[in-house]
């Protein structure tokens, strides 16, 4: 007699039921997506049994739960997709699982170097009629694949001849990819801040098509980011362009200069745009243009003419960030503050009462301070012994001292710590870690000429001392400061001179310290991961106004996106006076001020989302022709700048005067602006 199955027996048989049901179907997806694959493209040729093979077990899997900075569909609901640390992910079944397809796609050359960590991918693009034509872009490279990802061609992007014109900038950071239906060998790449370029031979020649496409210049020779391109499906001669931060979408015919505004509604609902693709269909009339944003998906059918929001919420991908509970805490810790900048001299015992004073009468409260200043020398009472042997320590002021009086008044105080630029560290073991001149074979130097007033002699001197951002040693050198002010009970530490030198004849730095294939981004990301192995406090990063505006890296190393996955605090030196005048220059120059400011802070919150704060230095001193605007006016430069900034919105803001000199400041900071 069979014996009646208990009711754990009859668990044990529905899950393997289940389990034998769930393989079944996935194999059965698996053969059917298979074979409409080669329907796709004919030319194509896929190893079915190494297919099979990778699909089964990657499908086998549940897919864990990734952050998409993109998502893009090919024919026949192909979905590709990228993700920050993954690489490049597709899937033939909605989404419901994703298998990575990264085999030949760069790795970064990152601390602890032992591990193999894909290089940041910025784009991704799809053949409109060959779903297994794909791209991917890195900040300075393209990535094509035939098959779906399996293998990967490098496009050539830089050209060895100088004399040729046309190929893409060594600073050109690129945001979007596009592949021509009609030659195989037709890519697009846009840009941050520098147009967009074109190939017709893989990558043998390039052409700047948006040389002349004056339309989407800002000034200064700096473009809107190119946030998605494609070719055209009804006009050979054509690109569509949709710009990121509502910029709005735009045909561009390259033979006639002419551009045509697709007035996209989304621009004035204040989206941001985060990709396009064409959608091409038989017959012709169908064919139409999709615009995915931070928060819909529009089509555009070319017939018509017509703008039509449309239902794909699979499409969308937010810039929000799942947080842990420590970096949570942390960003709660930092944010909000408005203060100011004192130097060391001005953390003196007079001298810093007075600035707190100013604190509280303006309802501000936090204050940073240099720590490390701008030669390299500790201005506190360390006990680090290597900044003693090599003499670079001046104390200037007693650090629990004024960490503790700052405490008793609410204070909130950052440490400022310069890291790169160094010029104790720069003499140092007999220049061991200095900026080295290839040409000169001596520690580089950025030299400025000047007369001497007695001999009119002509002279030399050097303003700048700079450190390789290469070397391990000078980044646990300034992290054993970093430390120690932890230790002492800052509140927050802020790394500033974090970057490559950007003034003076560049290409005769060589970095000794450089390891191989390790790029300017890699060594700052480099840094920015020790710094957070050993710093629990909030860490903040100072960034040059440009490279909080736009995606970009590729020049100094600072790269916002890149530095956001360490840092709580971003504070973007948006000052109005080192933007080139020609940069939005048909506005007035205050509301040009407010404009830098907003605009900027926006940006910057857009790109990196909630993982840092935006917390930018104002400025608090003229400059130039500044100097001769009336008290009314530079009162009013301030003002603006502070509007911009609150309006945006940021999470607070920090005065710059390097003087300490806050003279600028005729109302009171307490009042709403």
């Amino acid at each position: 007699m069979r014996q009646k199955p208990d009711g754990q027996h009859l668990l044990v048989y529905v899950a393997l039921v289940v389990v034998f049901l769930f393989q079944a179907v996935t194999m059965a997806r698996i053969v059917v997506d298979t074979v409409a694959l080669r329907r796709i493209d004919s030319n194509i040729t896929v190893n079915l049994k190494e297919y099979l093979s990778k699909a089964a077990s990657s499908a086998a899997i549940p897919s864990p739960t990734y952050h998409f900075q993109q998502i893009t569909e090919g024919p026949e609901g192909v979905l590709y997709s990228i993700s920050n640390g993954n690489g490049l992910l597709i899937s033939f079944n909605e989404g419901r699982s994703w298998i990575k397809r990264n085999n030949g796609l760069p790795h970064k050359v990152v601390y602890p170097f032992g591990e193999a960590s894909l290089r940041h991918l910025t784009s991704v693009g799809v053949d409109p009629v060959h779903a297994g034509r794909v791209a991917v872009t890195t900040s300075s490279e393209v990535y094509l694949s035939d098959d779906h990802g399996i293998t990967w061609e490098n496009i050539p992007t830089q050209s060895r001849d100088s004399e040729k014109k046309g190929w893409p900038k060594a600073y050109s950071y690129f945001t979007s990819v596009s592949l021509s239906h009609i030659n195989r060998d037709s890519v697009l790449v846009g840009t941050s801040f520098d147009g967009f370029y074109e190939t017709s031979d893989r990558g043998k020649n390039w052409s700047d098509p948006s040389e002349k496409a004056f339309f989407l210049i800002r000034g200064a020779n700096f473009y809107r980011e190119v946030a998605g391109i494609a070719f055209d499906p009804t006009s050979p001669d054509s690109v569509v362009i949709g710009c990121g931060f509502g910029g709005g979408v735009y045909r561009w015919n390259s033979p006639t200069k002419d551009h045509v505004d697709l007035k996209f509604p989304g621009e004035a609902r204040g989206e941001t745009i985060r990709g396009l693709r064409v959608i091409i269909h038989n017959p012709t009339q169908k064919t139409k243009l999709q615009v995915v944003t931070d928060s819909s998906v529009w089509d555009f059918h070319f017939a018509q003419s017509r703008w039509q929001r449309v239902n794909y919420p699979y499409l969308l991908h937010h810039n929000r960030y799942a947080l842990d509970k420590i970096e949570t805490e942390r960003l709660a810790l930092a944010s909000n503050k408005r203060g100011i900048y004192i130097s060391a001299f001005g953390a003196a015992k007079t001298n810093f009462e007075r600035h707190l004073q100013f604190l509280r009468e303006h309802g501000l409260n936090s204050v940073v301070v240099d720590f490390k200043d701008d030669f390299g020398i500790m201005t506190y009472n360390t006990d680090l012994e290597l900044p003693r042997k090599i003499g670079a320590v001046d104390e200037r002021f007693n650090a629990r001292e004024i960490i503790e009086k700052a405490h008793s008044l609410g204070i909130y105080v950052i440490a400022r710590i310069l890291v790169f630029k160094d010029r104790a560290m720069y003499f140092y073991d007999n220049l061991r870690y200095a900026a080295w001149d290839k040409a000169k074979n001596w520690a580089w130097a950025n030299l400025f000429e000047f007369e001497d007033e007695e001999t009119k002699e002509t002279k030399y001197y050097q303003k700048e001392h700079w450190v390789d951002p290469f070397s391990e040693f000078i980044w646990d050198y300034n992290l054993a400061v970093a430390k120690e002010l932890q230790d002492l009970g800052v509140d927050e530490i802020q790394f500033d001179y974090i970057r490559f030198p950007t003034d003076g004849n560049l290409s005769r730095i060589v970095y000794r310290h450089r390891r191989e294939g390790m790029t300017r981004m890699d060594a700052l990301e480099s840094f920015l991961r020790k710094a957070r192995e050993v710093i629990t406090i909030p860490i903040s990063t100072d960034l040059y106004g440009f490279n909080s505006w736009h995606r970009m890296g590729n020049w100094n190393g600072q790269n916002i996106e890149m530095v956001s996955d360490y840092v709580d605090v971003i504070a973007p030196m948006f000052y109005p006076s080192h933007f080139s005048k020609d940069f939005l220059r048909n506005l007035p120059y205050l509301e040009r001020a407010k404009q830098i400011y907003e605009e900027g802070t926006a940006r910057a919150l857009s790109i990196t989302g909630n993982r840092s704060i935006i917390r930018p230095y104002i400025q608090a001193f003229l400059i130039g022709g500044e100097r001769n605007m009336s008290e009314t006016q530079y009162s009013g430069y301030l003002k603006k700048q502070l509007e911009g900034t609150l309006k945006a919105p940021s999470s607070g803001y920090t005065l710059w005067n390097a003087a300490n000199n806050y003279y600028m400041v005729t109302f009171s900071l307490k009042d709403d602006l």
